[in-house]
């Protein structure tokens, strides 16, 4: 058997040269190859569990021949690299459907975001708002135990971020995402024995008692560079292709209830939105808010990453 290795296919050596360093520290034999012909005839010889490939050549006439030959060798995932300037490639990536990991970026890469995407990926260890942050950030905790306490429960954490020196933008971005987040964990996220989610059309200012396995877990910290909010629920009944086509809304805007609303509100509203999903257990959403920069000098596109937990192997 051919050693597993990770594979970057990307045009520019600088790149190159920095995801090589990066990826080095897993302990995987790292590949590189310039375009995805070349990619192509390499993954002849090399069984890549991971492919890091930039986002130009995701589109490009070659791709759908390459993803199919990655599939063949059993590559677990494909994590897709974006220059901050691309921000109008975002529409058509999202279009395929199948991009399950964009980090935006001005080029080359931030080396703390790509490490800890890999490192999830490989280790299937996916949970927790801490891997984002940095070692010895507090994260703050509440769960909401009535659905009327979710008012409340946005405020405190504004007000909170206020109080510890942020900017009233980041508030307000905090605030949109924490209630969005809430709002589905408590509305669309339940299900019944036959998959449907019987509370997606109750209104959100309805009084709902939440028993155990209904109660939504806050968490929230700052370390000076992300402001994080996770959001968990024990259903797990959010999938992949829901998120894909959540994200690739044009105009959120749009009338009518459901996660998918939710959703692309929030991915608008940070700057990297992450997804947890173990299925039919708990859905856990992270949203990662840069506190570094003034909104004049964010980067116009989002990062997102959908991870689904792989079941342990059965005999």
């Amino acid at each position: 058997m051919r050693e597993a290795s990770i594979l970057i296919v990307h045009p520019d050596r600088k790149t190159q040269r920095t995801v090589q360093r990066i990826l080095g520290v897993t302990g995987y034999r790292v590949d590189i190859a310039d375009d995805l012909e070349q990619a192509i005839r390499l993954m002849q010889h090399v069984t890549p569990m991971l492919v890091v490939i930039d986002g130009s050549a995701a589109m490009s006439a070659h791709a759908q021949t390459f993803f199919a030959a990655a599939k063949q060798k059993g590559t677990e995932a494909c994590m897709t690299l974006l220059g901050a300037t691309a921000h109008d490639q975002v529409p058509q990536i999202l279009g395929l459907g199948a991009i399950t990991n964009l980090l935006v970026h001005p080029m080359p890469v931030l080396a703390e975001e790509l490490t800890i995407t890999v490192h999830k990926l490989i280790r299937n260890d996916l949970f927790g708002a801490e891997k984002y942050l940095l070692w010895g950030t507090d994260l703050h905790a509440r769960t909401l135990t009535r659905s009327t306490q979710r008012a409340d429960i946005v405020a405190s954490v504004a007000e909170a971020v206020r109080a510890r020196g942020q900017s009233a933008r980041v508030a307000s971005m905090a605030m949109l995402v924490t209630d969005e987040l809430l709002s589905n964990a408590v509305h669309n996220a339940p299900v019944d024995g036959d998959g449907v989610h019987f509370r997606k059309d109750v209104t959100r200012d309805t009084e709902i008692e939440l028993d155990a396995r209904h109660q939504v877990r806050l968490r929230w910290g700052c370390d000076a560079r992300y402001l994080a909010i996770e959001v968990t629920d024990q259903f797990g009944s959010l999938d992949r292709d829901t998120i894909l086509r959540a994200l690739a809304k044009n105009d959120v805007r749009e009338t009518g209830g459901g996660a998918g609303m939710g959703i692309a509100l929030s991915y608008r509203s940070c700057d990297h939105l992450v997804f947890n999903l173990s299925p039919g257990k708990r859905t856990e959403i992270i949203a990662l808010i840069d506190t570094r920069y003034p909104p004049t000098e964010r980067v116009a596109a989002s990062s997102y990453n959908v991870f689904v937990e792989r079941l342990p192997a059965t005999l």
